[in-house]
């Protein structure tokens, strides 16, 4: 009997159930259709399919999510490299078309579709990406296969050497792993060292040949129990030059990397950093780099290991006689790197020695891992490397009372260790843990989201993270410091690979010497943290002394600056151990380097009207986002002030300052900006120049017989003729004035400074600009302009009122300019 073969399945999003219906028919019976109509559907529907869909057909614009953000999240999953995008759109305009192919879009079909277009490049795709997948796969085995039969052939002949020595056969593996922690530490430290990760790998893999001289060394001297005598030590010194020469007598070519990494480390790998090694008695950094970190790790696993001449030392001995000078002098950073990695090489070489390693692969390359990463089909090599991994977490943390985390972004799988597990009371591995219902009854989603802002602002260069966090344990709230370390690929651009880290109780830190419960703050901390706003019969936050103490020590483990401040008083207000406040000896406006209050006192507002407000506070070449928001404290009314400054990290992605700058400005130019004339336009007269006093003077101008050149010539010559106007206008006047496009043909003027006697001359060169504009494409066009102006010096919107009544007055009398000087305006608030 013949066997079926499936359908593949193709996934169409789109909004308009009419344009699914008509895809889904036209691609017919050859695939399993499934649909959704928005890009939320989507993501849900390739979480639970991203192991059997063949492609997808993706809308652009959509309701909640659209096809960019699609593909957007499909990167930051890595969906996009198992599954083809083809997008379906009406959209023709080139910026999204190029944003989609950006974001990895295979192909982009525009409507109105073609049965056989939409079959075709369908099947072409499908077919494009299952070669690709074949032909990765293929590439990816056979570069593996390499790979491990080199470490295999370096494995056997350095394991030759130790059979001859008399040693374990884990001195070669315990040198490897020491010098890739102690290297990857050394990067981590300095950026002197130009070195990569390849760099590393090449040195930590070399490191097995550091004593394949000793083939030439007599045995009865390479087992010798005892001291060895003036003349056999001679001898035994003599394996650091053979094995150097017998790498360099190999019929291959010398400037291969990974054979003068070899060389360097076999001929001084017993150099000492004051000159006291051999052979060569090299000195400081005159001893490769790769030599030096080899010596130490050679030096720290003989200590601890059993030699026919000598018992193991524990590691704290053998860390002892290192740093005492004992072995020899190293450099003083490999030996801080040596102190910083001491707990993980005990634990590394535990495992090690613990778990049956001949059957766990070592680390690929930077080649194969990134091979792996476009390879769809896991590999048996892979498979067995996340299982060595799991087991040797495992067996490390759950020999200890503390709470252990690791997470694998390629498996989404969140694992605690045994004593951790039953803490929370939860599996120990998670699956999509964002997703799991159990996680967040342990840690709400802004303590989850501020542990994933520490892992995203991580760099290769510094992966650790510490962050202090209120998490639930037997429906307690209780105090953790999170200690994290974030994994990274072996890739040219490199990605989140995991997470590793623990969790230490530090309630004594952040709960006060009272006896009142903390699981009573619980709710004002939820309560803060999701817009600091308790929605009660108040509409607003309402905590006891002791409960604000304990959660301005929780926001401040999350932001830079968080305080409770008395706008009436312009003061600070600290909370005293017994939960009562007491005002500090500076004034609220001191941090901003001010002697007088805030002009925009974002605190006094909220505090007059129980809300919240923002704004942006520039110190020099720091910018700092403030929040104010009423809150009362045991019945007196307070503003909590959270304060963030944005660092080159946080803006915009980690774009920086110029960036930031950038935003905000195209972000005012779209808000304030007429889109028409490029002048401001009616709103940023509303909002930033209606109240505005003092101004010498305002204008405003209309544009003579306007209606008939729309009439005439159609809308678009009038675009272009509001255009120039606006053009010649704010040519003819300072960067310092304003220049607004009131409404229609009408342009407002406000000038801050301008004698009086220059603003007739100023208006009547504005008519004069006007009257020269000329449009290419209607010369026979004649443009003129009437004007009203009011001299104060007044409030903008006085000034307005009159310039616009003169405005009308000059229309009606075809008189051009009219201009009066108001000796008396109405009398102005003293607190404008």
């Amino acid at each position: 009997m013949l066997k079926v073969r499936p359908k593949l399945k193709v996934l169409i999003v789109d909004d308009a159930e009419l344009n699914r219906e008509m895809l889904g028919s036209m691609l017919g019976n050859e695939y399993e259709i499934l649909e959704a109509e928005n890009g939320a559907q989507a993501v849900e529907i390739l979480r639970e399919h991203i192991s059997d869909l063949s492609l997808i057909l993706l809308d652009v614009q959509m309701p909640q999510m659209d096809g960019l953000e699609v593909l957007i999240r499909m990167n930051q999953s890595h969906w996009i490299d198992s599954i083809p995008v083809v997008m379906i759109s009406s959209e023709t305009a080139p910026k999204f078309i190029e944003r989609a192919y950006d974001l990895g879009a295979t192909d982009y079909i525009a409507r109105p579709y073609n049965t056989m277009i939409v079959r075709r490049r369908v099947a072409n795709v499908i077919l494009s990406f299952a070669k690709q997948r074949q032909l990765m796969e293929i590439i990816t085995q056979q570069i593996s296969k390499k790979e491990k039969d080199n470490r295999l052939m370096l494995s056997i002949l350095s394991h030759i050497v130790e059979f001859r020595n008399g040693e374990s056969g884990l001195h070669v593996l315990h040198i490897n792993i020491i010098t890739e922690l102690l290297l990857r530490q050394l990067m981590l430290k300095t950026d002197c060292n130009k070195m990569t990760y390849e760099d590393i790998t090449m040195i930590s893999m070399a490191s097995a040949l550091h004593d394949i001289g000793k083939i030439a060394i007599p045995e009865e001297i390479l087992n010798k129990p005892g001291r060895l005598t003036a003349e056999e030590f001679q001898i035994m010194q003599g394996h650091s030059m053979a094995g150097a020469e017998i790498l360099m007598d190999l019929p291959i070519d010398r400037n291969e990397p990974l054979l003068k990494t070899a060389y360097e480390i076999c001929r001084w790998h017993h150099e000492r950093y004051d000159g006291s090694g051999y052979p060569d008695g090299l000195k400081g950094d005159a001893i490769p780099l790769s030599a030096q970190v080899v010596a130490l790790a050679d030096v720290y696993d003989a200590l601890t290991s059993e030699r026919c001449y000598k018992p193991a030392y524990s590691h704290d001995t053998a860390m002892k006689m290192i740093f005492d000078g004992q072995c020899g002098v190293f450099h003083p950073l490999l030996l801080e790197c040596l102190r910083d990695i001491g707990d993980t090489l005990v634990q590394e070489l535990l495992a090690q020695n613990t778990l049956e390693t001949e059957n766990a692969p070592k680390e690929t390359s930077h080649i194969t891992e990134q091979l792996q990463r476009y390879g769809l089909g896991a590999t048996e090599r892979l498979l067995q490397q996340r299982s060595y991994e799991q087991q040797r977490f495992r067996f490390l943390s759950d020999k200890t009372e503390e709470i252990f985390f690791n997470y694998s972004v390629e498996s989404s799988i969140l694992s605690f260790n045994k004593y951790g597990a039953e803490r929370f009371n939860i599996e120990s591995d998670l699956f999509h843990p964002l997703e799991n219902e159990k996680l967040p009854k342990c840690a709400d989603s802004n303590i989850l989201d501020h542990i994933l802002e520490k892992v995203r602002t991580a760099t290769p260069l510094q992966p650790d993270f510490q962050v202090d966090v209120p998490l639930a344990v037997d429906q307690e709230i209780h105090w953790f410091r999170c200690l994290g370390h974030v994994i990274w690929t072996n890739e040219n651009r490199k990605r989140h690979a995991g997470v590793l880290g623990k969790l230490i109780n530090i309630d004594k830190k952040y709960i006060p010497a009272t006896n009142s419960s903390v699981a009573a703050a619980k709710p004002s901390i939820e309560s803060l943290i999701n817009g600091i706003h308790a929605k009660k019969e108040t509409d607003y936050c309402s905590i006891s002394g002791i409960e604000a103490r304990i959660l301005l020590q929780y926001l401040k483990t999350v932001f830079d600056v968080v305080r409770l401040v008395d706008a009436s008083q312009n003061c600070q207000v600290d909370i005293n151990e017994s939960g009562a406040p007491q005002c500090s000896d500076f004034h609220c406006y001191d941090i901003w380097n001010k002697d007088e209050r805030c002009e925009n006192c974002i605190s006094a507002k909220c505090m007059s009207n129980k809300g919240s407000l923002t704004k942006f506070e520039f110190i020099d070449q720091n910018i700092y986002h403030v929040r104010a928001t009423y809150v009362e404290v045991d019945g007196y009314p307070y503003s909590l002030e959270i304060i963030d400054r944005i660092t080159e990290k946080t803006l915009l992605g980690g774009h920086g300052k110029d960036e930031i700058i950038k935003y905000i400005t195209a972000y005012n130019h779209k808000l304030y900006v007429d889109i028409l004339t490029g002048i401001y336009n009616r709103r940023y007269y509303e909002e930033q120049l209606r109240d505005m006093y003092p101004i010498s003077a305002v204008a405003m101008l209309d544009m003579d017989h306007f209606k008939s050149i729309n009439d005439t010539y159609g809308h678009p010559a009038g675009d272009r003729a509001l255009r120039q106007v606006a053009v010649a206008i704010k040519n003819c006047v300072r960067k310092a004035d304003y220049v607004v496009r009131f409404g229609g043909d009408e342009f407002l003027i406000v000038f801050r400074e301008i004698p009086f006697h220059m603003l007739p001359k100023k208006l009547e060169a504005i008519r004069s600009c006007v009257k020269n504009v000329i449009l290419p494409d209607y010369p026979q066009l004649q443009f003129s302009i009437s004007i009203g102006g009011v001299y104060g010096p007044g409030k903008t919107s006085d000034l307005m009122n009159a310039a616009d009544t003169l405005l009308y007055q000059a229309k009606r009398e075809k008189a051009g300019v009219r201009m009066e000087r108001l000796e008396r305006m109405p009398e102005m608030r003293g607190d404008l």
